[in-house]
């Protein structure tokens, strides 16, 4: 081959390899493009470690509806929009984590459009995230149309793109109604729990039922150390007159019941519609309060590791069918249902140890006392038809063959 045309074959190879490369170009620009316009990148870009405050709100809804206020105090987030209750944690932290990843797919844009997706400012949902001093991390709007189950239109409050995301906002939200009629609802981010234990580290049970100054102790157990082997624990009634041991699966069982328990709501403090419940001393002791429908009257104490919690409980609500309850060191006040109540509400007996059946079984079949007895009585009682008459005779005081007087 001539050197003329391997030079023109050289040029025609590198014309070729100058075009597919740039035809690669093009295509990832394209693909960045288009992965922009669809929402294939995170659609709300925002620091979680950051967060400090969440508004939920919808302004079609304010009358009907207050505004949800989630806010961080001292690292544990709290429902500040219903008297400062302590936040599931879990709730809150998994809306801050489909918001943080959540992408979409552009389905419009400009203002016209925004009533077709129902995302206008006065119908649609407002979230907004906030960080230290009140900046503004994210401010969304989420529309009351749905183009399926679990598709939902959102939009930057600052922006007329509309995009399609395919997270179930409307559950995260705790929304369970029609978007168009719902409304943002507080009490669905309350943590309703009243225990959190670890069944390991719990230490004492009391129960005590309370009059005033009066405490009457109806449950009382206590986690002990083998004083043959300490790597061992036995549990023990606190109760002198209780001689026998718990049984440890109902006491471990217990404590799971306890960890179930959920409030049915949360009340306001402040309010006159249910029995104030006294602050406690930290001897755990009841304040002295000439108002006596002032103070509780049931209290349940837990001893986990070096802390403890007691909840006090004010009369039952016959009527409604509730308890009104508070955690110590918590202003939270809870409506809890009376069937929940009387879970809680138990004595030293629940703990006792069943008879095994086979013990029961064997039980019966074995003779009593008094079956014995009968028997040895009927061995030796003569065989006689009646009276007190010697044998053959019958009847009277008669000697043998006589038919009857005191013949002789």
């Amino acid at each position: 081959m001539k050197p003329k045309q391997i030079i023109i074959l050289i040029v025609i190879f590198a014309i070729l390899a100058l075009g597919i490369l740039w035809k690669s170009w093009v295509r990832s620009a394209g693909d960045n493009a288009g992965a922009a316009r669809d929402g294939r990148v995170a659609f709300a870009e925002f620091a979680p470690e950051k967060l400090e405050r969440i508004l939920i709100t919808r302004p079609a809804k304010t009358g009907e509806s207050p505004a949800v206020e989630l806010s961080k105090e001292d690292g544990v987030w709290k429902v500040k929009s219903l008297w400062n209750a302590k936040a599931d944690p879990a709730k809150v932290e998994n809306l801050i984590q489909k918001l943080h990843s959540v992408q979409g797919e552009l389905r419009g844009s400009g203002k016209k459009l925004f009533a077709d997706f129902g995302i206008e400012d006065a119908e649609a949902f407002s979230i907004k995230l906030f960080g230290v001093g009140n900046s503004s991390l994210l401010d969304l709007r989420l529309g009351t149309k749905q183009a399926g189950e679990n598709a939902f239109f959102l939009r930057k409050a600052a922006s007329e793109e509309v995009y399609l995301v395919d997270a179930n906002m409307a559950e995260l939200l705790g929304i369970y109604d029609a978007l168009n009629e719902a409304t943002p609802a507080s009490l669905f981010w309350a943590d309703l729990s009243l225990f959190n234990l670890d069944p390991e580290k719990v230490t004492k049970i009391t129960v005590h039922r309370l009059k005033g100054q009066e405490r009457t102790m109806i449950t009382g157990l206590e986690r002990k150390t083998d004083p043959k082997d300490p790597l061992k624990t036995f549990w023990k009634f606190l109760r002198k007159d209780m001689s026998l041991s718990p049984d440890l699966d109902k006491v471990l069982k217990f404590i799971t019941v306890m960890n179930s328990v959920r409030a049915e709501k949360v009340v306001d403090p402040g309010g006159k519609e249910f029995v104030r419940l006294q602050p406690e001393l930290k001897d755990g002791s009841v304040l002295a309060n000439s108002e006596a429908e002032r103070e509780p009257v049931w209290q349940l104490a837990v001893t986990e590791g070096a802390g403890k919690t007691l909840l006090n409980a004010g009369p039952k609500d016959e009527k409604g069918g509730l308890v009104y309850v508070k955690r110590s060191g918590d202003s939270t006040v809870f409506n809890l249902k009376t069937s929940f109540f009387d879970d809680l509400n138990v004595d030293d007996t629940h703990f006792v140890k069943d008879i095994l059946p086979a013990v029961e079984s064997r039980k019966d079949q074995l003779p009593s006392i008094s079956d014995g007895l009968l028997e040895e009585q009927e061995q030796a009682a003569p065989h006689s038809s009646g009276g007190q008459a010697t044998p053959h005779s019958s009847g009277g005081q008669a000697t043998p063959h006589s038919s009857g007087g005191q013949v002789s």
